[in-house]
């Protein structure tokens, strides 16, 4: 349900700026690439669980923090249910209503009080860092803008009004840092301006590569402009 389609987890590397105004920054190309190989697959990898598995083994990014994360995502949920009283509904990836090949995997969803909730798990002084310096949106999207644009996705595919962000390490006190996040008007416009274009363009390039055509996404998104 991923492959080919641009994600909440990954979509804040759209929204890092070029260094001249409406350009993409390298990492946003870089993103729009990957896309276009997975939009490239070969039907075995998609059909044959041997052949995806190969694949997802081969281009997924694993380290000891990733596995402390995941392991320990329950457990930060837990914590916040009885802290909030939140009650979190589990979900998978979600699709975006507009935009096809948007896809979202929120950690939780707050139907109760049309919410999503973001877990992470880092590192003692990661944490002790989130604690002292995130307090609201703005000050998360200074710290870490990819984890404020992961927010924003979530509200956006779900339609929701917030998102709690939070920070757990149960090595320290408190263990648990949440920060809500509420949706604004202007940079979801933004998000999904840069999700409509990024959709655009790998398309474009998949035909391109297809048809041996000799093309930039700079020229494409010349070109959309």
């Amino acid at each position: 349900m991923r492959l080919g389609n641009i994600t909440g987890s990954q979509v804040g590397r759209l929204m890092k700026a070029g260094r001249k105004e409406g350009e993409m920054s390298a990492d946003a190309q870089a993103y729009v690439k990957e896309i276009v190989a997975e939009r490239m697959l070969s039907d075995a990898v998609k059909e044959i669980d041997m052949f995806l598995e190969q694949y997802i083994d081969l281009v997924t990014p694993s380290s000891r923090a990733i596995a402390w994360g995941s392991d320990h995502e329950r457990e930060a949920l837990g914590l916040y249910t009885s802290l909030t009283k939140n009650k979190v509904t589990r979900c998978g990836s979600l699709q975006h209503e507009r935009e096809a090949h948007f896809w979202d995997s929120p950690d939780g969803i707050v139907l109760e009080a049309n919410g999503t909730v973001e877990v992470k798990c880092p590192m003692p002084k990661t944490h002790a860092e989130y604690m002292l310096n995130v307090r609201d949106g703005e000050s998360l999207k200074k710290i870490k803008p990819e984890y404020y644009w992961q927010c924003l996705a979530h509200m956006a595919v779900t339609g929701a009004e917030w998102c709690d962000w939070m920070s757990y390490n149960p090595f320290l006190k408190p263990s648990l840092h949440v920060v809500r996040i509420w949706r604004e008007d202007e940079p979801m416009a933004e998000l999904l301006d840069a999700v409509h274009t990024a959709d655009y363009l790998a398309d474009q390039l998949v035909d391109c590569a297809r048809t041996n055509a000799n093309v930039t996404l700079k020229q494409l998104k010349a070109d959309m402009s």
